[in-house]
């Protein structure tokens, strides 16, 4: 059985993205799949906010940490290969695929018919307008910039309290050579620690 149906969750950062995907999935019996640039890598699991397995509430959850975090970038080709794949073993099991990221090029590379990877922003384009292969229910989540902007400098302290810089500190222990700015080297705290914990930077 091949998926023809998904539900699709976007939004700002800190708009509340993965609580809707959870509620939703339970309420329609639905399996999540991460479309977030960063959390689909391994490690840095605050830095990145993935999911807990106790957030999860028992909904199963796809993608998240599967692409090795020494990978410096991967191609939307390649996201939207393995998303494909994914959305399919979900409708296999009788399941809805919940799509949730704040990534719009994964997302724009799952949905539509005909992906050119070759256009670097498609939406620049005039007349862009591309037909899809899902049938899709799109969720558009939108906060006042005030309430989000306080809500975030909010939650960047509940990372430093969950143990944000000494899992930084690991990281940078562990791959013993600063990350370049791309891949999971743009994870939160990245730039601004990476040197300090080099020595660069007293």
């Amino acid at each position: 059985m091949l998926a023809n149906k998904l539900v699709v969750i976007m939004g700002a950062t800190g708009t509340g993205k993965t609580k809707l995907s959870i509620d939703v999935a339970r309420v329609i019996g639905g399996e999540v799949i991460n479309a977030d640039k960063m959390q689909i890598y391994a490690g840095l699991d605050i830095a990145t906010n993935k999911v807990s397995i106790h957030d999860r509430c028992s909904i199963p959850h796809h993608l998240i940490g599967v692409v090795p975090s020494t990978t410096h970038n991967f191609p939307v080709s390649f996201f939207r290969s393995i998303a494909t794949v994914t959305a399919n073993f979900i409708a296999r099991r009788g399941h809805m695929p919940v799509v949730v990221g704040g990534s719009n090029s994964l997302i724009h590379g799952l949905l539509v018919d005909y992906f050119d990877s070759s256009l670097y922003n498609p939406f620049m384009l005039s007349n862009y307008w591309p037909s899809l292969r899902f049938q899709c229910c799109l969720l558009w989540i939108h906060a006042n910039e005030l309430v989000l902007k306080e809500y975030l400098n909010r939650r960047v302290d509940n990372m430093v309290d969950a143990g944000l810089v000494k899992e930084l500190e690991d990281y940078f222990d562990t791959s013993g050579s600063y990350v370049q700015q791309t891949g999971l080297g743009k994870a939160i705290g990245v730039h601004e620690l990476g040197k300090y914990f080099m020595g660069l930077k007293s």
